[in-house]
């Protein structure tokens, strides 16, 4: 085919596309017809060996498929989403965890606040603690 565009001409060849007939189909003003679509070769996707937040674990190769993690680890049990439709195992005592993680960051933050001298930001955290009881 034979195309121009801003005066330039040049040969555009519709590419083949290997089309395979279907059962649905009928007639139309006594002429029948066929559904036809294009055939696809199903490319397999790579298995990657992935990790998030140390916890290792596979993709299995096919697209939305669940993700296969492993049995035991060496680390201790987190709460981590999972990228399935299975719910979550969540540590027992999930709120003690998360108290002792908050007072772990205000620690750190009062560490940072006094190496900078930084008074104002300093009596703040101090207050937060002293609400958390950490």
């Amino acid at each position: 085919m034979k195309l121009t565009y801003r005066g330039t001409n040049y040969e555009y060849d519709i590419p083949a596309a290997d089309m395979v007939e279907s059962e649905v189909g009928g007639k139309y003003r006594g002429q029948g017809w066929n559904y036809r679509y294009p055939r696809h070769i199903p490319v397999p996707q790579q298995v990657y060996d992935l990790k998030y937040r140390g916890v290792e674990y596979k993709n299995t190769g096919t697209p939305n498929a669940e993700v296969t993690l492993p049995k035991k680890t060496s680390e201790p049990r987190r709460a981590i989403a999972h990228i399935s439709a299975k719910p979550c195992v969540l540590v027992p005592d999930i709120a003690k965890v998360h108290r002792a993680n908050l007072c772990n960051i205000l620690d750190r933050r009062l560490q940072v606040a006094k190496a900078r001298g930084d008074e104002k930001l300093l009596r703040l955290l101090e207050f937060e603690a002293q609400q958390m009881v950490c």
